[in-house]
């Protein structure tokens, strides 16, 4: 099951937005953009290059385990978010992702 429709980003204008005015905060495989999107709800977006992963099944089936990875820890993520999640070159394993993207969402105080 995926991510709800109003907590997706998919306008360019909410992307470039982001990436304009937001933070980054690093990990080790990704990094993430924030910024405030004055809405009730945290919005997500996930961008993984061709240059990071050839194959774009393998890009897809990444960005469903992370948005699935999101879906269930919704409740945890503080509101009023746009975030995009940008995964780095090296990163193949979903599992060090997720480690990753917990660790950044829960150890950044900004969320």
């Amino acid at each position: 099951m995926a991510l709800s429709a109003k907590n997706r980003l998919s306008k360019k204008r909410d992307f470039d937005t982001a990436f304009k005015n937001g933070k980054t905060v690093r990990g080790s495989f990704l990094f993430i953009k924030l910024a405030q999107n004055g809405q009730p709800v945290s919005r997500f977006g996930f961008v993984i290059s061709s240059k990071v992963l050839k194959r774009a099944t393998t890009r897809n089936k990444i960005r469903r385990y992370l948005s699935d990875f999101i879906r269930f820890n919704i409740n945890k993520i503080k509101a009023g978010y746009d975030i995009i999640v940008i995964i780095r070159n090296g990163a193949v394993e979903i599992d060090k992702l997720r480690e990753d993207l917990r660790n950044i969402l829960g150890l950044s105080r900004i969320i």
